[in-house]
């Protein structure tokens, strides 16, 4: 997860140009969209696909491209890495917003996130990842 205040963000007025811009300079493949400081939307490389094959102007605002009515896709920042896997695929996204109880953001979450908490356990087979982060030997009981 990337924590809120490292997230790129830009406004709904950004256009196409600014957002491609953004990413490419950036290196990432989503940036958080907001509206009067409120996070309103996900734009993604994806998404930045879709606007080249449909001919859309590079002057063209985010605003008016994205799909405002599939809404913010949030997951709660409590959900472990299984719940956020299970998450994506039920929403058929790839990014999500990390909310916390009082629904304030707090990160990004993405699914290659989710995968690179996998391979970490992945690694540690024949080994337990405990809360401590560490791999423990498993007990031959």
């Amino acid at each position: 997860m990337v924590p809120i205040k490292d997230v790129l963000k830009c406004e709904a007025s950004s256009t196409v140009k600014d957002v491609l811009n953004l990413m490419m300079n950036w290196q990432v493949s989503s940036l958080v969209i907001v509206l009067e400081d409120k996070p309103t939307g996900i734009i993604t490389k994806t998404d930045m696909c879709w606007c080249y094959q449909n001919g859309i102007a590079l002057e063209t605002q985010i605003g008016d491209v994205m799909p405002w009515t599939a809404g913010l896709k949030k997951i709660l920042v409590t959900a472990d890495k299984d719940t956020a896997a299970k998450f994506f695929e039920k929403h058929n996204v790839h990014h999500a917003l990390v909310v916390d109880s009082n629904d304030k953001p707090v990160g990004l979450i993405s699914a290659l996130d989710i995968a690179k908490e996998v391979a970490k356990d992945a690694r540690a087979w024949p080994y337990n990842r405990h809360e401590d982060g560490k791999a423990h030997p498993i007990d031959a009981h």
